[in-house]
């Protein structure tokens, strides 16, 4: 792995760009002070929503009206926070009860909030602008925001958040349940090991998830990624590679090789 740097980031968190708490200006902040790389991943859309217990239902609207209000200066602030040291990616977060939730990651500027009502669409527009669609806390059950996995597209999807603040998605029975802020816990049939024996392939990724502002918050998971260097391109260079894994917390270099090939290929 001499040829790539070991770089850490936190691909999906929230502020107050949807429903969550701190500004954006903090978590660019926070991020920068201790992160490699973070993508804003704000709360966008939910075609098939449910009816929420209490005002559930009106706190995703406010949400998504507020993240859609404030994507020009979204851009704009991501924009500006790139440095020589520090990657700042432009996303965010599409919810679906049917197909699962998915992280929109783009290599640059997207002055459209595309949102669509299935899954397809969203993955066609992923490939066009070339940026990856992270599926999230796929072990959830399918119906209720879990993975649906017989739309899962590896073209679009080259890694999977394996673990975040809600939990382990990687079998029914790895620690750290999902149980934080549960739709009904793991599903055995989606879980990662059980996809991995059907024989998807993907990279594994984690990332926080916070809805505190705080990207990279220990203990709510960070993504290691093996890049060239520290650019957009290169990051999504490793993304598609696939030289990626997902830590819990501590920083651990886990460098990986078989027959001379590294981790992903």
């Amino acid at each position: 792995m001499s040829d790539y740097r070991l770089l850490w980031g936190d691909l999906h968190n929230h502020n107050e760009l949807g429903l969550a708490k701190g500004s954006l200006q903090r978590s660019i902040d926070l991020a920068r002070g201790h992160l490699d790389f973070f993508a804003c991943t704000g709360h966008s859309h939910w075609h098939d929503m449910p009816k929420l217990p209490g005002t559930g239902n009106q706190m995703f609207l406010d949400g998504f009206e507020r993240q859609a209000k404030l994507w020009p200066t979204t851009r704009r602030m991501i924009r500006d926070a790139n440095t020589d040291d520090f990657t700042a990616l432009l996303g965010y977060e599409w919810h679906s009860s049917e197909f699962g939730d998915y992280c929109v990651i783009f290599p640059g500027d997207q002055p459209e909030l595309f949102l669509p009502d299935h899954v397809e669409k969203l993955l066609d527009f992923a490939e066009a602008k070339r940026a990856v669609a992270i599926p999230h806390h796929v072990a959830y059950k399918q119906g209720w925001r879990g993975a649906n996995f017989k739309h899962f597209r590896r073209s679009a999807s080259p890694v999977v958040e394996v673990f975040s603040e809600h939990g382990c998605s990687v079998t029914d029975r790895s620690p750290y349940p999902m149980i934080r802020h549960s739709m009904g816990g793991r599903s055995t049939s989606n879980t990662i090991v059980r996809q991995l024996n059907r024989g998807l392939r993907f990279g594994f990724v984690a990332s926080t998830d916070t809805h505190r502002g705080y990207p990279g918050a220990y203990g709510e998971g960070v993504a290691g990624v093996w890049a060239r260097d520290l650019s957009a391109e290169s990051l999504f260079e490793a993304l598609r590679a696939r030289r990626t894994y997902a830590a819990t917390g501590d920083r651990i270099a886990l460098e990986v090789a078989v027959n001379g090939q590294p981790m992903g290929s």
